[in-house]
């Protein structure tokens, strides 16, 4: 999993899981760290 490093500068982004009914806030780090996320620019040049 790639994470953008603009991501980090909200304290909480909301993701789904498959239904409207499953959504879920979290710190963007959390969810980084807990996926073995790798942080980097996504950005194109």
């Amino acid at each position: 999993m790639f994470v953008d490093p603009d991501l980090l500068q909200y304290d909480e982004v909301w993701a789904a899981a498959g239904t409207w009914n499953y959504v879920f806030g979290a710190a963007p780090a959390d969810i980084a760290g807990l996926a073995g996320g790798v942080v980097t620019s996504l950005k194109r040049a």
